[in-house]
């Protein structure tokens, strides 16, 4: 695939159409969760470690955030300043990079065809364009889980590449920690026995060291971060029963009781929340249903304009762009849906297709604001091209 000079094109068209999102959106200030990034990434490079806060009087550290994309900011921030420019030119690379390991993962199922035609969707993709000009983990993490995959799948015929397979599907789990379960899905990837315990150990070892620092920290298990509960309570409380639809637990004045036992977002408020939503889907066994069904149009771009608009707003980007996010998301789901069926989608093997399943869940019943839709267009785009590829 890397001798391909149209895939090499597709990729600069790429390049190009992401950094003009940056060049359009000069007023660019982060303020929600790009904005949380950013402070992280700032400790990182005065300090050396993670930010303090400070609640209520009681200063706590932090280890809400997962801390690959933070890292990765903080190097940017390093090496080429201060300005917010440097950060937003290095996400537009790796949102690059992660087009073009769309096309090497489908080189490895399907063919050259279906590579470059996977390559040509993602490069062109309205939702993987605009939300790579904003400075969430999304594209790194995509870049990580495609990274990992097309490794694992190398491993069944060099073995040796499980351990490259492992070390970066360790490295997307400290970018998002639903990457924990990815380790699952590229040691099926990866074949043999052996190979998939190579897999396994890897990933293992580099969360590692961080989830030991969370233990010197915390005095607890922390394999990653703290943002379980306060993401589950986002969803599944009395307010979002209806609409299946995130609401800030800080802002919403959900489970209040709960938050009231706690300071922070540090572990005992992770685990407080987590099983007040236990508690919550024992009593409402069939929410997460309804919270997939509402979450399902949002991905698929159904959801009202109107949405795209607040997804955008939730990552400082402009509602401009909302129609054609919206747009480009119904065209990719309706297209893949239809790949799906079709006789060369069962060439994937059972690892890449419990990845995507693993990237649909983590969004679909939980929040899909549609910046989460990023990792899952880069497993939508391969099947959206089949029935007209057929795989060759």
């Amino acid at each position: 695939m890397l001798r391909s000079r149209i895939w090499w094109a597709l990729v600069a068209t790429a390049l190009l159409l992401r950094a003009a999102i940056v060049r359009v959106t000069p007023d660019y200030v982060p303020i929600h969760d790009d904005h949380s990034y950013l402070v992280h990434a700032v400790a990182l490079v005065k300090t050396g470690g993670y930010p303090v806060f400070e609640t209520q009087g009681i200063v706590a550290p932090t280890a809400y955030r997962a801390p690959g994309f933070p890292v990765v900011l903080a190097l940017a921030r390093s090496v080429l300043g201060h300005d917010l420019l440097g950060p937003r030119l290095v996400q537009v690379l790796i949102a690059t990079v992660g087009v073009g390991l769309v096309g090497i993962v489908a080189h490895k199922i399907w063919g050259r065809r279906t590579a470059l035609a996977a390559t040509a969707l993602a490069a062109l993709s309205p939702v993987l364009i605009v939300y790579s000009g904003s400075l969430i983990s999304e594209p790194l993490f995509v870049v990580l889980e495609l990274g990992a995959l097309a490794c694992a799948l190398e491993a069944r015929r060099r073995p040796r590449w499980a351990i490259a397979a492992g070390m970066l599907g360790g490295a997307a789990a400290l970018t998002r920690p639903a990457g924990l379960a990815l380790l699952l899905a590229l040691a099926l990837c990866a074949g043999g026995r052996r190979t998939a315990l190579v897999v396994v150990c890897l990933g293992a070892l580099t969360v590692a060291p961080w989830t030991i620092r969370n233990a010197v920290v915390f005095h607890t298990f922390i394999p990653v971060s703290t943002e379980a509960g306060n993401t589950l309570a986002g969803t599944y409380n009395d307010k979002s029963a209806g609409d299946g639809l995130w609401r800030d637990p800080r802002l919403s004045n959900v489970y209040p009781r709960e938050r009231a036992k706690t300071i922070g977002d540090g572990p005992a408020t992770d685990a407080i929340l987590t099983r007040a939503v236990i508690g919550y889907v024992a009593d409402h066994p069939l929410q997460p249903l309804r919270v997939a069904w509402f979450n399902a149009g949002r991905l698929a771009g159904v959801a009202p304009t109107s949405f795209a608009s607040h997804s955008l707003d939730t990552i400082s980007l402009p509602h401009t762009a909302a129609p054609v996010v919206r747009l480009g998301l119904m065209l990719m789901a309706a297209l893949a849906l239809v790949g799906v069926f079709t006789r060369a989608a069962r060439r994937a093997p059972a690892g890449w297709w419990l990845a995507a399943a693993m990237v649909l869940a983590s969004t679909l019943l939980v929040n899909a604001e549609q910046r989460f839709a990023v990792p899952l267009q880069a497993f939508l785009a391969p099947l959206a091209v089949l029935p007209f590829t057929r795989g060759d």
